[in-house]
């Protein structure tokens, strides 16, 4: 059924791999930040409504 397949090279070389981890890893920051930023917008600006909402 499944026969083992020869060794087969990877599409990408080691250098090529740790640069995208490495990009990967900066881009997964950014989007943290970005989302956290978001969140504290939304949480701000919904208990600023609260309140003006209330006055």
């Amino acid at each position: 059924m499944n026969e083992p397949q020869p060794d087969q090279e990877l599409p990408y070389t080691e250098t090529e791999i740790e640069s995208m981890t490495t990009d990967d890893a900066h881009a997964g920051k950014i989007l943290t930040l970005m989302m956290v930023c978001t969140f504290c917008y939304t949480v701000v600006v919904g208990t600023y409504i609260i309140f003006w909402s209330l006055n």
